[in-house]
């Protein structure tokens, strides 16, 4: 049995969480079980339950893995446009496997309940981080919005979840966004 010091405690924390991110991604919420994640993460049963109650506790703490804060966004808009745009990999996940987590988890915490109560907050303080960061932009003169700075990061989020949703849907790669993405986010913002 190996040593159970902090470091192979937060270890295994860390692969049953990104192996709940993973099942997410492929099965949804709904769709995984204990099983998966198990299975996902290669760790016993006894070892998840000695971390997690159960999997809504998981799926509750995969839902807060990293989230990004106010130090994360770039104060430029040129540097946060081709953050949004890039579609690179995220936390050593590829950019599909993040994009159907994130459809996955706005569609399934649209339902009253545990996960809509977590994942309510987080996405709202993530709309204010992006229009707090847009509103400083526009007070020093640097962009111009065509809406308010919270009706501006509102529409960002819808149009690159629907841009997200439409080419996973009908398998288009994901890399072809790119430009798309850039050219739909300049209606919403210009450059000074």
């Amino acid at each position: 049995m190996p040593k159970r010091d902090s470091a192979h405690m937060n270890a295994q924390r860390e692969r049953i969480l990104r192996a709940t991110i993973e099942c997410i991604a492929q099965k949804g919420v709904e769709g995984m079980s204990l099983g998966d994640i198990r299975k996902q993460s290669g760790l016993s049963t006894g070892a998840i339950y000695t971390h997690f109650a159960n999997k809504e506790d998981i799926v509750a703490e995969a839902l807060r893995y990293g989230v990004i804060d106010m130090l994360d966004l770039p104060d430029d808009w040129k540097s946060l446009k081709r953050m949004i745009c890039s579609l690179e990999n995220q936390l050593d996940f590829d950019i599909e496997t993040v994009a159907r987590l994130r459809l996955h988890l706005r569609a399934e915490c649209t339902r009253p309940g545990k996960l809509h109560d977590i994942y309510r907050p987080i996405l709202e303080d993530a709309v204010e981080m992006i229009a707090q960061h847009l509103a400083r932009q526009q007070d020093r003169g640097e962009i111009r919005l065509t809406l308010p700075a919270r009706q501006t990061a509102l529409a960002i989020s819808a149009f690159v979840d629907g841009a997200l949703w439409m080419a996973l849907s009908i398998d288009r790669p994901l890399d072809e966004l790119k430009s798309e993405l850039s050219d739909g986010l300049d209606r919403f913002v210009s450059a000074n």
